[in-house]
């Protein structure tokens, strides 16, 4: 009943935030476009068609195959593998969740399929019992599930959402997708990097692809497809559509040059494991605060991030110990003069599921000559990035601070359209990197 009636209070606090601001704004409307405007469905980089963001009051969740946190959540159909959520709900008392999962084509569309075909077991798990935090506030409660498990297996391959509700309300809070593999048929890729060839001159990564098939795959040029994600924005997949099948056997694919990925996509990082003026992040703590203040020493534009990747997650690290505690972290970024003050700027990372929020937004401070934004982040290490949000999109690369190559993780993916029941099978998966 608390999460319910929170969810509520956040809706009419919400709408009448929206009210405030959109007044307060309009003696600035001819400073900035009607094309700058926040669509309904949450712009990002990693959330896919259908799936739900978290709301503020679930925080640090990942999602991992068990015993290789940071790893991508993708197991093999009929092994031993489990994946692990976890997350925490900012709350004074243990709630309550209920657990689905939804079977999905390659294109996120629901495939229809009855349950007893998809899964051994019942299709609504429940988890219950969080362990409370300790000693600092805001409170929290930490949750951890491991599935597939004695109550619940999947019988078929392919993209999956888990989905996670409030028991007492039955309002779904957030869901996640992971991916379940066959690990069938033999894969390899090779990436090419040109440089000069991308919008505005930058490098892009040209990937290639060999696949050796199975033998019950009877028609290859039609019922297999090809697709690359790019540091785990799922939502950013792009299908391979140079095919060819000149060996016996054997499919080679590869992306277009007008369809490859940047080669300097970058990241920021954030290393709150330390919460010290020895941190060379940190510029300022206010530990008296509830939640403590932690604000961080400016961002330069051009001198943001390390061309060598240290960890891969697209939902962070933070920290496990029950003592850790969530922080308003404030973040400065000083562009040079190099961007109007009209020009929208966003934070994104592994602690908002890369995605554009209003809450997310950048505001210039002219007493400081920087844009400023705040975030509750949990104690742990994270990546983030600023983007602009641009004629209705994410502009991940305007702010980044190199063309040249910069460390990518890529994952592979081979579809095969089975021809009894109409859906998107996963055959095979890679993951491997692009180096600098």
């Amino acid at each position: 009943m608390f999460l319910q009636a929170q969810l509520i209070f956040k809706k009419y606090f919400f709408a009448a935030f929206v009210f405030l601001f959109l007044v307060s704004c309009s003696s600035e409307a001819n400073l900035v476009n009607q094309s700058t405007e926040i669509p309904r469905s949450t712009p990002g980089l990693l959330l896919v068609p259908g799936q739900l963001s978290t709301p503020q009051s679930i925080k640090s969740v990942q999602l991992y195959k068990k015993g290789f946190e940071g790893s991508p959540p993708i197991i093999e159909l009929d092994s031993n593998e489990k994946l692990v959520l976890e997350f925490d709900e900012l709350a004074s008392v243990s709630g309550q969740f209920r657990i689905s999962f939804t079977h999905h084509n390659k294109n996120w569309e629901e495939t229809g399929l009855p349950d007893q075909w998809i899964y051994d077991g019942v299709n609504e798990l429940f988890l219950r019992g969080g362990t409370e935090s300790l000693e600092f506030k805001p409170d929290y409660f930490h949750y951890s599930y491991e599935f597939p498990n004695r109550d619940l297996s999947f019988k078929l391959s392919g993209h999956y959402l888990i989905h996670i509700y409030d028991y007492n309300s039955n309002t779904e809070l957030f869901s996640l997708p992971f991916f379940v593999s066959e690990a069938e048929g033999n894969l390899s890729v090779n990436t090419e990097t040109l440089f000069n060839q991308g919008n505005d001159g930058n490098a892009v990564d040209q990937l290639f692809g060999m696949y050796e098939y199975p033998d019950f795959v009877e028609f290859p040029r039609f019922d297999l497809s090809y697709a690359f994600i790019q540091n785990r924005f799922w939502k950013k997949s792009r299908n391979a559509g140079q095919v060819s099948f000149t060996t016996d056997g054997y499919t080679e694919f590869h992306l277009s040059r007008e369809n490859s990925f940047p080669a300097n996509f970058d990241f920021s990082f954030l290393d709150l494991t330390e919460l010290s003026l020895q941190n060379n992040q940190i510029y300022n703590i206010e530990p008296a605060r509830i939640p403590s203040r932690v604000t961080l020493k400016d961002d330069y534009l051009n001198f943001l991030s390390n061309p060598k990747s240290f960890f891969n997650s697209e939902l962070g690290f933070p920290k496990k110990d029950l003592r850790a505690r969530y922080l308003e972290v404030i973040f400065r970024f000083n562009s040079a003069e190099r961007l109007s003050n009209s020009t929208p700027i966003y934070l994104i990372g592994d602690f908002n599921q890369w995605s554009i929020s209003e809450r997310n937004q950048l505001r210039f401070n002219e007493n400081l000559g920087v844009y400023e934004t705040s975030s509750l982040i949990k104690e742990g290490k994270y990546s983030y990035k600023y983007v602009t949000f641009e004629n209705r999109e994410v502009n991940e690369l305007r702010l980044s601070d190199s063309l040249t190559k910069r460390d990518q993780e890529y994952i592979g993916f081979i579809y095969y359209r089975d021809p009894q029941y109409q859906y998107d099978r996963i055959l095979r998966t890679i993951l491997f990197n692009s180096r600098y």
